[in-house]
C-alpha cells in the first residue's frame, strides 16, 4: 500500500515547490509488529507528524536532502541511509537506528542502540543505554548529548521501554578494522553545545531534556543564558531614544539574518514561517 503525501506525512516545501516526496507504508495490510513506512528524495522541505501511522513501525529515510524531518511516535527502527545536509528529529526508537552513507547530517534521538557505517561529518544527539557503535568508513563522527524535548515525549519512551540511565552517548565502540588507528569521531565540546526547540505545539507533560544535561553541558548552557540576560539587560539601561532604539533593532535583525545566512540556518528558520494551522496539523 502506498501512502501519498498528506494522507500519512505533512510536508511544508522551503523553496515554494510542489514536489512530492515519494513515502510508502503497508501500516494497514500487515500485524503492528511488521508496520514499514519508507520516506524517500525528500528535498528542501520540512516534514512533521506524530501519529499512529508511525507507532511501533519500522521507518526507513533514504535520499533526503537539505530537508528537516520529525517523526515524533515511538518507533520500532529505523535506518537512515544515503542523505545529506538534513536534520532529522526522531521519537525513541525500540531497538535500532542505523545511519549509513550519509554526510553532514544530524540526528536527535532516543534509541536502544546507535550503529554507524560510512558516514561522513555527522552529529548524532542521542541518549542510548548501549554504546554507539561505529563500523568501517566514518568520518568526523560528533556524539553529543540528547538535548531537547516534546510533549509526549516521555510518554514514548515508556512506551519503548527506554530510560534515561544507563546512557553511553559518549562511550563509541569502534568495530571497524580500517581506521583502528585513525581518530573517526569526537564529542562535542561544552561550548559548541546548544539546546534545540521543537517548534510545534502539542498535547502531553513533558515539559524539560528528559534525565538533564550533563554538568559541564549545562553549566555551558546557564551561562549563555546569562550573558542573554545581561545583554538584555545592559539594553534597556542604555537610556536609548527611540529613534536609536529603531536603528539598533535594525543593526541586530541585519546581524541576525547575515548569522542566519552564514550558518544555514535561514533554510530551517524559513520552513517554519507557514499558515498557523501547521502545528495543529503536526499532533493530527
Amino acid at each position: 500500500m502506498v501512502c501519498f503525501g498528506n494522507k500519512i506525512l505533512n510536508f511544508i516545501s522551503v523553496d515554494g515547490s510542489n514536489k512530492r516526496a515519494k513515502v510508502a507504508c503497508n501500516t494497514y495490510k500487515v500485524p503492528r509488529s511488521y508496520r514499514m513506512v519508507v520516506m524517500s528524495q525528500i528535498y528542501k522541505q520540512t516534514l512533521a507528524k506524530s501519529s499512529e501511522t508511525l507507532v511501533d513501525s519500522r521507518v526507513k529515510i533514504h535520499r533526503c536532502n537539505e530537508s528537516y524531518i520529525y517523526l515524533l511516535s515511538p518507533l520500532r527502527s529505523v535506518t537512515v541511509e544515503k542523505c545529506h545536509n538534513s536534520t532529522i528529529i526522531l521519537g525513541p526508537v525500540q531497538s535500532s537506528l542505523h545511519v549509513q552513507m550519509c554526510d553532514n547530517v544530524k540526528i536527535i534521538s532516543v534509541c536502544q542502540r546507535l550503529s554507524l557505517l560510512s558516514t561522513t561529518n555527522c552529529t548524532f544527539h542521542v541518549l542510548t543505554p548501549t554504546r554507539p557503535l561505529l563500523f568501517s568508513g566514518n568520518q568526523g563522527v560528533v556524539f553529543a548529548p540528547y538535548h531537547t524535548h516534546y510533549p509526549m515525549l516521555e510518554d514514548h519512551m515508556g512506551q519503548t521501554g527506554l530510560a534515561t540511565l544507563p546512557n553511553y552517548w559518549d562511550r563509541p565502540l569502534s568495530l571497524a578494522v580500517d581506521n583502528s588507528d585513525q581518530k573517526v569521531w569526537k564529542l562535542i565540546s561544552p561550548r559548541e553545545f546548544t539546546t534545540f526547540v521543537v517548534p510545534f505545539e502539542m498535547e502531553g507533560d513533558t515539559t524539560e531534556i528528559p534525565g538533564g544535561l550533563p554538568p559541564a553541558f549545562l553549566k555551558s548552557t546557564v551561562q549563555r543564558e546569562q550573558k542573554v540576560q545581561m545583554w538584555q539587560k545592559t539594553v534597556k539601561e542604555a537610556g536609548l531614544t527611540k529613534e536609536q532604539r529603531k536603528q539598533f533593532q535594525a543593526l541586530v535583525e541585519l546581524k541576525f539574518n547575515e548569522w542566519l545566512k552564514s550558518t544555514g540556518n535561514r533554510h530551517q528558520l524559513d520552513s517554519l514561517v507557514q499558515p498557523s494551522d501547521v502545528s495543529k496539523q503536526v499532533a493530527g
